[in-house]
C-alpha cells in the first residue's frame, strides 16, 4: 500500500509541475533587410524557412503547448515610410508556409530600434504571464535611422519584458555580438560571418539552440534561469 501512496503523490506532483509550463509559446523573428544584406537574400529566406519547420517539429513533439510564429523585416528607405514589413504576425504555426525569396528584398538603412520597439510593444499586448515569449533579433549593422525610439528606450523595455520572463537572442555581423545586444539589455547573442557559409552555420546553431530551448521549455517553468540564460552557449557543436 505505501508503495501505491508514493506513485499516486510522484504523479501528482508531475501534473503539477506540468501546470506551471507555459502553454503557449510566441517565435518572433526581427530581421534586418537593409541595403547591407543584398546579396544573402537566398540564406536569408532558406533560413527562415528551416526556422520554421524546427517551429513545427516542436509543435508536433508536445502538443501541449501551442506554438504562435511572427516574422517582421525592417529597413529604413524613405524618411516617410514605415520601418517594419510584417510578413506572418501571430499565426498559429501549423497555418504558416514557407516564404519565397522573393518576398525578401534588401535595401535602405537599419532602423533596428523603431524595428524592435514596434514590435515588441504591439507583441507585449497578446504575451500573458503564462505564455513564453522567444523574441530573435538578427542584423549584419548597427542602428542608423530609427526615428521613435532610442537606445535607452530599447534598453528600458528589453529590461521590462525580461522581468516578466521574456528570453530574448540578439545574433549580428560586422560588430561585437556580445557588447551591442548588452547596450540594449540582451543576455544571449553569437557573432556571424555575412557570407554564405557563415550564415548557413548561424541558422543550423540558432536551430540547434531554439530546439534544445524548447525541450526545456516543455518541463521548466517561465522565468528559470536555465530557460532564459546561455541560450547559445547550451549548443555544444
Amino acid at each position: 500500500m505505501a508503495k501505491q501512496v508514493n506513485t499516486m503523490s510522484t504523479n501528482q506532483t508531475t501534473n503539477a509541475e506540468k501546470a506551471n509550463v507555459a502553454k503557449r509559446i510566441f517565435n518572433l523573428i526581427i530581421l534586418d533587410e537593409s541595403g547591407s544584406m543584398h546579396g544573402l537574400e537566398k540564406m536569408c529566406v532558406d533560413g527562415v524557412n528551416e526556422t520554421i519547420q524546427t517551429i513545427k517539429n516542436a509543435a508536433q513533439s508536445n502538443p501541449e503547448q501551442k506554438q504562435m510564429f511572427s516574422f517582421i523585416t525592417f529597413s529604413g528607405r524613405l524618411m516617410n515610410e514605415h520601418p517594419i514589413r510584417v510578413k506572418t504576425y501571430l499565426e498559429e504555426i501549423t497555418k504558416v508556409e514557407e516564404f519565397p525569396v522573393e518576398a525578401y528584398a534588401p535595401n535602405g538603412n537599419t532602423p533596428l530600434f523603431d524595428a524592435m520597439g514596434i514590435a515588441l510593444t504591439e507583441l507585449e499586448k497578446k504575451v500573458t504571464d503564462d505564455d513564453i515569449a522567444l523574441v530573435t533579433v538578427i542584423t549584419d549593422g548597427y542602428e542608423n535611422a530609427s526615428r521613435m525610439y532610442s537606445q535607452r528606450a530599447i534598453q528600458n523595455l528589453v529590461s521590462r519584458l525580461d522581468e516578466r520572463g521574456w528570453v530574448f537572442t540578439y545574433i549580428g555581423a560586422n560588430q561585437d555580438a556580445m557588447y551591442e545586444s548588452s547596450k540594449i539589455g540582451i543576455k544571449n547573442s553569437m557573432n556571424f560571418c555575412a557570407d554564405e557559409e557563415g550564415m548557413k552555420r548561424m541558422w543550423e546553431k540558432e536551430r540547434r539552440s531554439r530546439g534544445m530551448f524548447y525541450q526545456k521549455s516543455s518541463y521548466m517553468k517561465k522565468g528559470d534561469g536555465g530557460l532564459k540564460e546561455n541560450y547559445f552557449d547550451n549548443d555544444n557543436e
